[in-house]
């Protein structure tokens, strides 16, 4: 089946006043100039995407909430949005859609910054061992397997303590990190096996977040792969999100791996 090409364009209106009432109409009138602007950028896009289907929407409200009911009411396999830089009265505004986007969506997203993904040769990938982690692995092997890419896997440990066994003088961290270099071998060769060469960085005790993005500013990847674990509101605040922050220091596009339900 022929790939379709779905443009979902949001229009949002902010009108900040300082008076008690504003005319309906007003907020019309600037809803249907937004709307107008929308159609005839729409119009461009759909004749830059020829060679595929493309079907294109327009709706009014908040980007994050319309792209994630359109993903699910057409579902779609993945969504590609950019990751431009807002103002700061935006961000207060407004908030990050690719963030917001990422948090609630059910599905993969793309998010394009940095520089455009005109290529897939050198791609990272992050890995921790996770249920969501060996997901995407697998959905990189399928994912990657046509553009021939050389895959980084990038495991970064975090600082390991056991106080119980540390008072017994217990050192255990030698073996899990054997155990966990033996696993990456592993992943490594199944990688080659799909005609993926592979290589294996582990970094130890450092931040994870802090840790991908130290090696993605110091290689030349074309974009990074991360697992979402979709941590709810009170997980994310104690626990922090990996990918969220991976998401936000980037320098290069982030692929966000959602398993979906």
């Amino acid at each position: 089946m022929d790939e379709v090409v779905i443009v979902v364009l949001v229009v949002v209106v902010v009108v900040v006043v300082v008076v008690d009432v504003i005319d309906a109409s007003v907020i019309e009138e600037i809803e249907e100039t937004k709307r107008k602007q929308a159609e005839n950028l729409l119009i461009r896009v759909a004749q830059e995407l020829g060679e595929f289907e493309v079907e294109t929407i327009i709706d009014i409200g908040s980007p994050a909430d319309v792209i994630t009911e359109k993903e699910e009411e057409l579902n779609v396999d993945l969504t590609i949005l950019g990751g431009h830089q807002k103002g700061l009265v935006e961000r207060i505004l407004l908030g990050s859609t690719s963030e917001a986007v990422v948090k609630h969506s059910k599905k993969p997203v793309l998010v394009v910054k940095g520089h455009p993904v005109e290529r897939l040769s050198q791609v990272a990938l992050a890995y921790d061992f996770s249920e969501i982690g060996d997901a995407l692995l697998e959905y990189a092997k399928k994912f990657l397997k046509p553009f021939g890419s050389k895959v980084t896997i990038i495991h970064v440990e975090e600082k390991i303590e056991i106080p119980i066994l540390e008072k017994l003088g217990i050192n255990i961290i030698p073996q899990i990190r054997e155990k966990k270099e033996e696993r990456l071998q592993l992943i490594k060769e199944e990688f080659e096996r799909e005609g993926l060469p592979c290589e294996v960085l582990y970094l130890e005790n450092d931040d994870p977040a802090e840790g991908i993005v130290k090696v993605l500013k110091e290689k030349d990847f074309d974009m990074v792969m991360v697992a979402n674990k979709g941590l709810s509101g009170l997980k994310r605040i104690l626990m922090g999100s990996v990918s969220l922050e991976v998401l936000r220091q980037s320098p290069i596009p982030v692929f966000v791996y959602k398993k979906g339900e």
